[in-house]
């Protein structure tokens, strides 16, 4: 059942089921709190399990000017605060991974674990296509500002986003298109390196949006951390085998638990 608290002026809704340690789950870009059921229902029985509409999203208010990863994930931590939460296990399905990866590299002391669901994070590859797609898009947003094009300008900039967008970009306005333009052009990579917290890695083997490069890269650079490859899954691998993820989480919950105890 979803409730709603203030914070930093931004009406969170959210869902806190279940007690013992805490589990905040973030979830990706369009979804919300309900997105991630199955892993709530999954670990509700054993974890207190926060699941928040991350702010635009949902029945959550969006910020008031435009915010990038380490506004997102400075608002998540305030938020887990205010609940009476000092530290917690975050898990993070794609721009939900990005949040967590930034709290626990800056904010080691309130991450105690941390599980990275196809996230995102990484900036992919410049292919030459990609390049000049881009080029193309910034001299023609450039060409449009021009005065002499008067009212017709903004018409004109909305319709060659529209054209060359991504469908997340296109669905957007605002506020919140402005904020995923900041949140895909920070590349955390440099981030990696400086996560201490025991981190599981979990994978859709047919992922094309966080491909599965992503995942071994991430494997790398956190110190410790473990990648599983789910088969046949994709970008949703939580939802496209529940099952299997809620058993590899339970135990890697578990398995940090009794290390922390000892």
């Amino acid at each position: 059942m979803m409730a709603t608290t203030l914070v930093d002026g931004i009406t969170l809704a959210y869902v806190d089921e279940g007690s013992g340690d805490p589990v905040v789950l973030l979830h990706g870009w369009g979804g919300q709190a309900v997105s991630m059921m199955p892993l709530i229902v999954g670990l509700r029985d054993k974890y207190r399990v926060l699941a928040f509409d991350l702010p635009g999203f949902g029945g959550s208010s969006p910020p008031a000017v435009p915010w990038g990863t380490p506004e997102y994930a400075a608002f998540v931590e305030e938020a887990v605060a205010s609940l009476g939460i000092s530290r917690a296990t975050y898990i993070g399905h794609s721009f939900g991974g990005r949040i967590a990866i930034w709290l626990a590299a800056h904010a080691p002391e309130a991450v105690q674990a941390l599980v990275l669901v196809d996230a995102a994070g990484i900036r992919p590859p410049a292919t030459f296509r990609r390049r000049m797609r881009r080029l193309f898009y910034k001299t023609a947003q450039t060409v449009l500002r021009l005065p002499i094009l008067g009212a017709k300008g903004p018409a004109l900039r909305e319709r060659l986003a529209m054209r060359f967008g991504s469908v997340d970009y296109r669905a957007m306005a605002g506020v919140m298109r402005a904020s995923m333009v900041r949140t895909v052009n920070l590349d955390l990579t440099a981030c990696l390196g400086a996560v201490s917290a025991p981190t599981l890695l979990l994978w859709g083997e047919k992922d094309t949006e966080t491909p599965i490069a992503d995942g071994r890269k991430m494997e790398q650079l956190i110190r410790g951390s473990r990648l599983i490859v789910i088969a046949g899954a994709g970008h949703f691998s939580y939802l496209d085998s529940p099952a299997f993820v809620n058993a590899v989480v339970s135990a890697f919950l578990h398995g940090t638990r009794e290390g922390a105890t000892r």
